[in-house]
């Protein structure tokens, strides 16, 4: 693995607060944006022409790929065709699209769990300018109806699970969408229904094949073209439509590869990477625009969670994307197995994982402090993800310490990476050296931020090392909320940064750590300011918590909170309403809060649990997998009021 090279962040001098305004950091950017924001790449300022441009660089590189299914259902290797081949395919599909109807700035919309017919739509609208619209196939039928009206898509691209609850919205949406093309075998209920509502369906190999016989005359996008609106589920209200033109993605690739180039990462056409993210979110997005800029190849997972480890293993990615569930997940899995190896199994992992922890905190690289333990210990580990994997990206939350830990000793060096929706995803990326761990790293070559105090909290941008609100801006950075000036307005400020409500510090090597949530915190009875999100964060660590929501109310001195424990929880205490489970659980919070080091009002003082986890189906997490805590509050309301009454009952400590 090549050596991480030293990366320099400029920084302006920090301002003061003035009466009425908050006071707020200088202006950091990274070394490489010096003279000016990166907002092209490679001489290429759209998406269209980054894609042309690889494709005459590395045209006959794999490009998509896909496991073919046999008839008694089981999946091939990996099939792929070239760039060329993908240029063409994208060609006839925007040749088929204008036949059907479809204009420039025209909407369309996408409704599927990732694959090649998903990239191939993107690469067809670049084509003739057209707005790629997601819908979040993990949502339900009210936003499919939302979205679909709000951005008044003309056209729309549905795989098969996926058609059912697209037609329950049929009926309400049919005055914009006139076209569904549907992929796979379809579901012949649905596809009547949006037929008896006046849509002209369609199979996507049908549709691409009427592309053959007709010409289409490309109408290249503008840098500030929409060239996405990703809508964000949000924790509250209706989803957000988050503008993104070419000239956002593109600088966001360049920033990347600036900072990978400065850090003396390569990353090339012999890179892989596998797509299971959903491309309706940006961080997936974003790395496979890196991806197919560079010549590397993208294979697309069969959209089932359960067979998720085996499309890995097929495909043996270089570069394996992720999000901190998938990671728990997998290390939960490995020490499940060690559990059940014994005693002696345990002592030689938990010797070498300690060991190799050691030097990595001490500062030695990858290579040479896994020398002697990651092929006779970690082998098996690293062979879950293929065998092949460079490097691990992470995002989209928050990943815990122990986490992260996990994966550089076990698996690989591990790139955590931070940024919103509205920035394209990419703004910090954590570089793999131990120096940067527990950081979001430096920033982008495209990104410039400051710190804004936060006096309720105690953060003040002004101090040493500044905290404050992270504020964001650069060519990355979206352009605006669709339909709605007003809401865009109110979050940026007047010199244009983007307020993130994120909650951040600088380490003396200039890069990011954050530290708290702004919108997600609130007041205990006695005045103290509590930080939620990282209490969590910190809960989370323990063993016994598969997950966790932390609770207070301004009307009471303590906290509570609702866990979900994990089997090794429920297999000691299989009845999770009786007092022993309840009064364990408090235990090991309580173990957490002593060993954290938390004051005594972060403290857990009551405790529900739970057996349904939290998920993105009961409506209790966002497709990001970020807390509704809204809906928490409402689902456990009844759970929450019983234990402050018996609080209130208790004797005073």
């Amino acid at each position: 693995m090549t050596a991480v090279g030293p990366i320099t962040v400029r920084i302006s001098e920090p301002r003061a607060g003035s009466e009425g305004q908050p006071g707020v950091s200088g202006i950091y950017r990274n070394k490489a944006s010096a003279e000016a924001l990166p907002e092209t790449y490679n001489g290429c300022a759209t998406l269209y022409e980054l894609f042309n441009k690889a494709v005459e660089e590395h045209g006959d590189n794999r490009c998509l790929g896909w496991r073919p299914i046999a008839e008694d259902g089981t999946a091939g290797p990996y099939e792929f065709i070239t760039y060329k081949e993908t240029q063409e395919r994208a060609g006839q599909l925007a040749a088929a699209l204008s036949k059907a109807g479809f204009k420039p700035k025209n909407k369309f919309g996408i409704y599927s769990a990732n694959n090649v017919e998903w990239m191939l739509a993107i690469r067809a609208c670049d084509v003739i300018s057209g707005t790629i619209v997601p819908i979040y196939d993990s949502l339900g039928e009210s936003a499919v109806e939302y979205i679909v009206n709000h951005s008044e898509m003309c056209m729309a691209l549905v795989d098969t699970p996926n058609l059912a609850k697209f037609a329950k919205a049929a009926d309400k949406i049919k005055q914009h969408v006139k076209t569904v093309i549907y992929i796979g075998q379809g579901d012949d209920a649905a596809l009547k229904t949006c037929s008896d509502a006046g849509m002209k369906v369609t199979s996507f190999t049908d549709f691409l094949e009427s592309g053959k016989s007709a010409a289409v005359t490309p109408v290249p996008p503008k840098p500030d073209d929409i060239c996405c609106i990703m809508y964000t589920s949000g924790t509250t209200g209706v989803p957000k439509g988050v503008m993104a033109t070419h000239k956002n993605y593109v600088a966001g690739v360049a920033g990347a590869r600036n900072l990978l180039e400065q850090a003396g990462i390569g990353f090339s056409d012999q890179d892989c990477i596998l797509s299971f993210l959903p491309l309706a979110h940006s961080f997936d997005r974003i790395i496979e625009e890196l991806a197919l800029c560079v010549g590397a190849h993208v294979g697309y997972w069969r959209g089932n969670v359960k067979l998720l480890m085996d499309d890995v293993a097929a495909l043996r990615p270089t570069l394996f994307v992720a999000v901190p569930r998938i990671l728990e997940r997998v290390e939960d899995g490995v020490r499940g197995k060690l559990k059940k190896a014994g005693p002696l199994a345990n002592l030689m992992f938990n010797a070498a994982y300690n060991y190799k922890l050691f030097l990595l905190k001490r500062g030695l690289p990858f290579g040479v402090a896994g020398a002697l333990v990651d092929q006779t210990v970690f082998g098996k580990v690293k062979q879950a993800l293929g065998g092949r994997v460079r490097f691990i990206v992470s995002g989209g939350a928050p990943l815990a310490p122990h986490v992260e830990d996990f994966c550089n000793v076990c698996m690989a060096p591990l790139l955590q990476g931070y940024g919103l929706t509205e920035t394209t995803a990419a703004s910090f990326v954590m570089l793999p050296t131990p120096k940067m761990s527990y950081t979001v790293g430096p920033p982008l070559a495209a990104t410039e931020f400051r710190l804004e105090s936060v006096p309720e909290l105690k953060y003040e941008a002004t101090d040493s090392p500044p905290k404050g609100e992270i504020c964001i801006r650069g060519p990355m950075v979206f352009a605006g909320y669709y339909k709605d000036p007003e809401k865009t307005k109110g979050e940026f400020d007047a010199e244009g940064f983007f307020h993130t409500g994120d909650i951040g510090t600088i380490d003396s090597q200039g890069c990011l750590k954050i530290v708290d949530r702004k919108k997600n915190i609130f007041k205990l009875a006695q005045g103290e300011y509590i930080a939620v999100e990282f209490l969590e964060q910190q809960y989370s660590s323990s063993e016994l918590v598969e997950q966790i929501w932390v609770y207070g109310s301004s009307l009471e001195s303590s906290l509570v909170a609702v866990v979900v424990p994990k089997k090794a929880f429920t297999d000691q205490h299989p009845d999770l309403a009786s007092p022993d489970a309840k009064k364990a659980m408090l235990q090991e919070l309580q173990s957490v809060q002593k060993g954290k080091r938390l004051k005594g009002f972060e403290a857990i003082r009551g405790v529900h649990l739970t057996n349904e986890p939290f998920s993105i189906e009961n409506d209790l997490m966002t497709p990001s997998m970020k807390l509704k805590r809204p809906q928490l509050q409402q689902r456990f309301q009844k759970e929450i009021d019983a234990l402050y009454k018996e609080l209130r009952a208790a004797p005073a400590r």
